[in-house]
């Protein structure tokens, strides 16, 4: 009863100083937000339940103004994902993700609002939305924000981790974040960023990786930090797949005896058997393997699968050592065909890159506008000078009034062309990929028009394709072309930059083909119009073009398709149907 007033009086005590700090940190600042949830907010990096329970206990309905109803979601969501309470919906985060988009001057509660809509998307299984909102979080982090910019890399760097799509940019993402994090006099998050690395570094560099681990878990002993026992879990691991058995054991058994279980660690305890396995202390790993909690994960079902396994072959029986171990690689390859879903890696990419090209975009606008000021300016003053002098002498200067006019006019003409060659630039960047395509084609029929016109009357000027397919009808000792060897390649190297690899699949899977059959395919494959495929094949009319086009799907590749459908399947990696699609050659 007296323990229970005690623990009472000590939350109330809490709470108070809690909205006490509150009141006196808030006096002056722009914008007061109500005292209960600047207390919860207070509490959120040491204390985050009390936090959870403070925002909790305000009621969204008595908070009347807009900024206070998003500051609660917010500290909402932010206490539950620090409470490990996953999310089920991304309402609330959205709400203050709007509100703080809209209004500025909340730039550190706009980046809070960004790494947690993140986190809420990765525990709603979408990793490639949540990599986004992680950069936009390290994009609005303001240069000393170094707690929210080392905390945003740190969870890019456990997204890369958790989905095994990327060891060099999650290590790098986190010696980022240590970076960050070492620049605060709080150590718990550095704590975090080292052991990891040990982590990334467990199979590449085991030295480097122990440096990283004894480092955390000295900073962790330290403060006196539960998550000593996290790091000191992975330092026995790393001891045991060293083969140092006793050491591993002895570190396993100390967290045992000694630890809590740190954030649903429990791999210690196979270590700790399997350490005794390999000892030969079997009776020592019975018991260990009787207090391992039941497995929460997919990660905890195949390290006792693995367990199981040892033991078995310890014990000599060879069809059960099988069957675990079968068990243990089967979740394995589920763990690992699951990562490879992901796209998280190209998401970062291409955010990259979308921020590179807006920034040099900003800089183009940038120097038009800096310009355009300066011709302004640079007019205003000749216009105020251009009056003053017409109203002492206006005869007298007139032709120099007309002079300093058109010089000023070709400078505004000079600076309008020198505008529109930049963006032009710039519409040629953004179109680059369509015009590829198109540019190969045109040096394909820039070679035809060569070939073509050699034996023909020189013209002034080179004939339009229509033009030039017309004069090649009209004249029958024409009609016919002998296509160069580089004409060839330059259409191949067009439809190989359409769909890659596909002449290689060609040779691989119809063998049969000649030559011939290859200069049709890649006519078909770019789209090449029928009238020029009857000048280069030799056909004598474009319906031979369709019936050979025919031939060459039906009968020599032996597929039961149309030709673009072939190439549909193709471009979208569907080569297995194409292979399955296969009917024997007659």
């Amino acid at each position: 009863m007296q323990f229970g007033f005690i623990m009472r009086f000590s939350l109330h005590t809490l709470v108070m100083m809690a909205l006490l700090m509150a009141v006196t940190t808030s006096c002056g600042g722009a914008y007061r937000y109500d005292s209960r949830l600047a207390a919860a907010d207070s509490l959120m990096h040491d204390l985050p339940d009390s936090a959870l329970a403070l925002v909790q206990a305000v009621n969204p309905a008595s908070l009347t103004r807009e900024g206070d109803r998003a500051y609660h979601d917010l500290l909402l969501t932010q206490a539950r994902y620090r409470c490990y309470i996953t999310a089920t919906s991304d309402s609330d985060i959205n709400r203050a993700l709007d509100y703080y988009r809209r209004h500025d001057g909340e730039r550190e509660k706009l980046t809070r609002a960004y790494i947690y809509k993140g986190a809420v998307m990765e525990e709603l299984g979408h990793p490639d939305s949540a990599m986004l909102y992680y950069k936009h979080a390290e994009a609005t982090a303001a240069p000393t924000d170094y707690f929210n910019l080392g905390y945003s890399k740190m969870r890019m760097a456990q997204l890369y981790q958790g989905f095994y799509t990327n060891d060099s940019a999650a290590f790098s993402k986190m010696k980022q974040a240590t970076h960050d994090f070492s620049m605060l006099p709080d150590t718990l998050y550095l704590i975090t960023t080292l052991g990891t690395q040990g982590l990334y570094l467990y199979e590449s560099n085991r030295d480097s990786s122990r440096l990283y681990l004894e480092k955390a878990i000295l900073l962790a002993n330290a403060i006196k930090s539960p998550k000593r026992f996290k790091y000191q879990s992975k330092l026995s691991g790393l001891f045991f797949y060293q083969g140092d058995y006793v050491i591993a054991k002895d570190l396993a058994m100390d967290i045992i005896k000694n630890g809590q279980e740190p954030y649903d660690e429990v791999q210690f305890y196979y270590y700790a058997a399997r350490s005794f396995i390999k000892l030969s202390c079997l009776d020592s790993a019975y018991y260990v393997k009787s207090i391992i909690p039941s497995p929460k994960n997919s990660l905890d079902s195949m390290n006792y699968y693995k367990l199981m396994a040892e033991i078995a072959y310890a014990e000599h029986r060879h069809k059960d050592y099988a069957v675990y171990l079968a068990k243990s690689k089967d979740i394995n390859d589920k763990i690992y065909r699951s990562s490879l879903k992901s796209n998280i890696a190209q998401v970062e990419l291409k955010w990259d890159s979308d921020i590179k090209r807006h920034k040099y975009e900003k800089d183009i606008y940038g120097r038009v506008f800096l310009i355009s000021t300066l011709v302004f300016l640079f007019l205003l003053v000749l216009s105020l000078l251009a009056i003053k002098i017409i109203r002492r002498k206006i005869r007298s200067y007139q032709n120099e009034i007309l002079s300093a006019r058109n010089e000023l006019e070709n400078t505004i003409k000079k600076e309008n062309e020198a505008l529109l060659s930049q963006q032009t630039k710039v519409k040629e960047q953004v179109a680059a990929i369509v015009r590829c395509r198109l540019s190969a084609l045109n040096e394909l029929y820039y070679d035809i028009r060569v070939k073509s016109t050699s034996n023909t009357p020189s013209h002034k000027h080179p004939l339009p394709l229509m033009s030039l397919i017309k004069d090649l009808n009209d004249k029958k000792q024409l009609m016919y072309i002998s296509p160069s060897k580089s004409f060839w390649e330059k259409l191949k190297q067009s439809v190989e930059g359409e769909y890659p690899g596909i002449t290689s699949f060609m040779e691989q899977n119809y063998p049969a083909l000649t030559i011939k059959d290859y200069h049709l395919f890649w006519l078909l494959s770019a789209k090449v119009s029928p009238q020029i495929i009857k000048l280069c094949m030799n056909y004598s009319n474009t319906v031979t073009v369709s019936n050979n086009k025919r031939i060459l799907i039906r009968e020599l590749m032996g597929l039961d398709m149309k030709f673009e459908q072939f190439l549909q399947l193709y471009f979208d990696g569907n080569y297995e149907q194409l292979i399955a699609k296969k009917t024997p050659s007659s």
